[in-house]
Parts: structure tokens; sequence; C-alpha cells
């Protein structure tokens, strides 16, 4: 079972198509602080726009070639009609390439609807404050779209989903507090993308059916390093594999579309809009919100209660906002003797010779 969810990832377009003929309408969505449950309370599907590993053909006519991989290949899909099936497309506010998307959107693709949220760098009151406005102006919009209220049991109903289904996540990564974790990297990988793709309601009915059989499925340990994968997007399974192959044990992630994408609910006694804000907000923060402690905190705490021996930071070439933080957490990791192994890499062009070999003498000097 556990393969079948990198299945349904890989084939996310056609599924879409299908939903799509089943008079179904679909968002995309191009950041973890989009709120998904607005879009899902109006009944339409939120899919997570995706990067790809094939070459940029069309993108680089609209974006400098020392964009992230990730912008630049999940424009290119874009344009070459990956994405046919979208009703409309939210862009959340986080880094400087993510900004400019919107408009080359607009003028190249032009979909029905398209939104743009001004998500606050800050995470303090007056920031939640504004963004509570702004959620509520982008729910009117959805509202203008359908033509129809997004009611607030409507809204409540889908926090509750969001909120099962993040819960369910946990519980999956709690699975490698065990010496001997169920689940390989890879296929905890097939979980977790899998879930950026599908309504929440499938995906939760598959968590709870592993949840209920995995017992039975039990990895041997084989000496295997522990390790945190952190950093941010990344599309190409190669990439765990490699590690794994390795020697090592992929337990735990800080990755955005990972731990930092399902920690903390929604709090379903507060006024629905305000607690999405609040959640969406003062979440473990991305490098693109300030002050970012909390996710140095996040990263610390997660590599003792894994266990870790070891933290491979991975960042995509050009992604100025995870740049910056490099240093910082290479220092602080240092100060805990946790060793760390930072590769910039791309998905274009994927040199899976060269990260592997890195990745052995990593292992090489933690054992």
């Amino acid at each position: 079972m556990v393969d079948d969810f990198y299945t349904i990832y890989t084939n996310r377009h056609r599924l879409a198509e299908g939903w799509k003929n089943q008079g179904k309408k679909i968002f995309g969505y191009y950041c973890s602080y989009t709120p998904e449950e607005i879009i899902s309370a109006a009944g339409i599907i939120p899919v997570r726009i995706r990067g790809s590993s094939d070459n940029v053909e069309l993108a680089d006519t609209h974006l400098p070639t020392f964009c992230c991989g990730f912008v630049r290949t999940s424009l290119d899909q874009a344009l070459k009609g990956k994405y046919h099936y979208l009703d409309g497309v939210v862009f959340p506010k986080s880094c400087d390439m993510t900004r400019v998307l919107p408009s080359i959107w607009r003028l190249n693709i032009q979909l029905p609807y398209m939104y743009y949220i001004p998500v606050p760098g800050k995470r303090t009151d007056e920031a939640v404050e504004f963004l509570i406005q702004e959620l509520d102006l982008f729910k009117k919009s959805i509202e203008d779209f359908t033509g129809q209220k997004i009611s607030e049991e409507a809204l409540k109903a889908a926090i509750r989903i969001y909120n099962e289904h993040r819960s369910l996540v946990a519980q999956i990564y709690k699975l490698a507090l065990n010496d001997n974790p169920p689940l390989s990297g890879v296929e905890m990988f097939g979980i977790i993308m899998s879930s950026l793709i599908m309504p929440k309601e499938q995906h939760t009915i598959m968590l709870k059916e592993l949840l209920n059989t995995i017992p039975a499925k039990i990895h041997a340990a084989d000496g295997k390093v522990r390790l945190m994968l952190a950093g941010n997007t990344f599309e190409n399974i190669g990439v765990v594999q490699a590690i794994e192959e390795s020697g090592g044990q992929i337990v735990i992630d800080d990755l955005d579309m990972g731990t930092r994408h399902y920690d903390t609910l929604v709090d379903e006694t507060v006024e629905p809009i305000r607690a999405l804000a609040e959640r969406y907000l003062n979440r473990v923060p991305c490098p693109c919100k300030h002050p970012t402690n909390a996710r140095m905190d996040h990263i610390l705490k997660l590599a003792e209660d894994y266990r870790v021996k070891g933290v491979i930071l991975l960042n995509q070439k050009y992604c100025d906002t995870h740049l910056y933080d490099r240093p910082w957490i290479e220092h602080t990791l240092k100060e805990h003797d946790i060793p760390i192994l930072f590769v910039e890499h791309s998905d274009i062009g994927w040199a899976g010779g060269k990260f592997k070999t890195m990745v052995q003498a990593f292992m090489e000097m933690i054992g």
C-alpha cells in the first residue's frame, strides 16, 4: 500500500483531469502559506503547484536563469499546459521570485481566477490582524468567483478535516521515533508528496488504512545512520534514494513540504478566519518570515527527539532566503555537536552521482 502514495503523486495531473471531468473546480497554490481550508470550504480542490526534473524550455523567456529551479520548472510546466485543468491559482507572498509569478501567469496562462495574498513578513500581533483582513478579502473573492457564500459552518468543517489530516501525518512521522522505523525515507517522501495534491478527505482515508496495517511491516535498522533532511523543496526522489543507499536513514525532516507544512493545528474554538490567520502566521516559519528563531528551535527539538546523528541541509540553487539562513543553521548545529552537510542542488540536471559521493563522505565522517 505504501507504494500507492507515490504512484498517486506521479499521476497527479491525470487524477486532477479526472476530478475536472466530474465537474469539480480545482485551484493550484504555490506555497504552504496558502490557507487551503478557505478554498476547500468553497467546494474547490486545492493542489500544490510543483516543480519538475524536466529541462526548462519555455520559462527562461520570462525569468532569468538565476531563479531557483522550482520557480523556473513550475512555470515551465504551466506554460507547457500541464496545469490546463486549473480553474484558478493562488500566490501567497513569500520570496521575491514568487512575487513576480502572478504577473507572468496573468499575461501568459490567463486562468479564470487568480489571487495574490500579501502574507506579512513579520510574525507579530499586528501582522495577524492584517492577515485576518486579507483572508477575509480572499474569502470574498472566491465567493464572487463561485457565486456562493462560504458559510462559517463550511469553514469550521474544513478546519476539522485539515486538523484531522495534520494529526494523522504527525502520527506517521512519530513512527520514526522507534529504533527500527517501519517506513523508509523514500516511502515517507511518497506519503508527503501525495498529500499535497489530493483532497484531504481521501488522503486521510489512506493514512488511516496505513496506520492500521503498518505494524506488520518493519524495516531492520541495518546499522544505518539516523538523519534529518532540512531545507526547502525538491522534486527528485533520487535525493532520498541516494542518501539511503549511502547508509543513511531519513527519520525526520525540516522541509517546507514536510514538518513545517504540517506543524500546528488550527484552533477550532476561535472564529475561523482569525484562527486561520493565527495558525498560518505563527506556525514554524520558513526563512521568508521573521523572526525565524522558532525554526531553529524546531530543528533542534526534532534532532533531539528523533536522535539524529547528522543533518543534510538541502537548498535549491539560487534560493536566497534559504541561503541567508545557512550560516546561522550550520553554526548553531555545530554548537550542539550535530554534524551537518550542506548541499546546493537543482532538480534540473540532477547530479545524482556527485551528490551520493558527498553523502557517502559525510557518512564516513559521522561513523
